[in-house]
């Protein structure tokens, strides 16, 4: 079990004062005079072709280093449905850490669309570990590093539809982009790319999911990157027309030879008013490879 110290419930404070900012300004978008949305998140609108988000995720830990990492990242998020069966993401972030000892790479970071019956899910990441005898970046630099972080693309595509006892069955594919500065240990610098299947099934108001994703990882000189499966499972119940909620145990085998296998428990959250939704979660890592306190917000406009 993780313990929390001095130094990890001050940094617990600075995250969740960054959220409590970011839900205010949040809130002020949302606010405007709006009926509820009628109908449920999960449904196909006519017309709706995609969204356009914008997020914060902050989390915070040690990794079993002995030395504790903030990061923050600011995603644009812009989701595609260019047919009732395909959906694309793109993610775009500014990502900040407060030092170099723990890389804190991207696993899967993509949300499921609204009108393609899923439930939402923002960025779960994991401490990559860096390759050979030190745990830090290059040129061993312990400094705080920002920058444009990776950007990846996912695609999916709906082979069998939701039936009455069937469950909507939906392979997807993955791509990471190298845009991040690998020498300010921000990624990789490497392409990585993967497939999977996702699986999930309405059963009146609740909704268990599931999704395994195996993802390939380029080669690096500074981390000792290998092969992953990356994996969730939950439960989640759509409360009002407006409010969806899950709880969910998501995590990966190690992504790097010096890693150990990260894995978190999560509850998140979509409230919907009109064309805006408000989406956020948080999470606590159950790994030394997953950060202790995890939390984000996304405010996301449907077009």
């Amino acid at each position: 079990m993780k313990r929390m110290n001095g130094t990890t419930a001050a940094m617990l404070w600075r995250g969740r004062l960054i959220l409590s900012l970011f839900v205010a300004c949040a809130l002020l978008c949302i606010s405007r005079p709006a009926a509820l949305a009628a109908e449920r998140r999960d449904a196909p609108v006519e017309g709706r072709r995609g969204a356009v988000g914008l997020g914060v995720d902050f989390a915070t830990g040690d990794y079993g280093s002995g030395t504790s990492t903030d990061f923050i990242a600011v995603p644009l998020i812009v989701d595609l449905y260019p047919t009732e069966r395909l959906d694309l993401e793109l993610i775009i972030p500014w990502v900040y850490q407060t030092n170099g000892d723990n890389a804190y790479g991207t696993v899967m970071p993509y949300r499921q669309g609204y009108a393609r019956g899923a439930a939402t899910a923002t960025g779960t990441r994991f401490q990559a570990g860096a390759g050979g005898s030190s745990g830090s970046t290059a040129g061993g630099s312990a400094g705080s590093a920002s920058g444009l972080g990776d950007i990846t693309l996912t695609a999916g595509y709906i082979i069998i539809p939701e039936g009455t006892v069937v469950p909507r069955v939906r392979p997807l594919i993955y791509l990471k982009f190298p845009t991040a500065d690998e020498n300010k240990g921000l990624g990789t610098g490497k392409f990585d790319a993967g497939g999977g299947l996702a699986l999930d099934k309405w059963l009146g108001d609740w909704r268990p999911f599931g999704e395994a994703v195996w993802i390939v990882q380029g080669s690096s000189d500074l981390y000792a990157t290998k092969d992953y499966l990356s994996y969730e499972a939950g439960l989640g119940r759509q409360f009002t027309p407006s409010l969806y909620a899950a709880i969910l145990g998501r995590g990966a085998t190690a992504p790097a030879e010096d890693s150990d296998a990260p894995f978190e428990g999560r509850l998140k959250g979509v409230y919907a008013v009109g064309s805006m939704a408000l989406e956020g979660y948080v999470a606590a890592g159950l790994s030394d490879a997953s950060p202790d306190f995890a939390a984000g917000l996304t405010v996301f406009y449907d077009f």
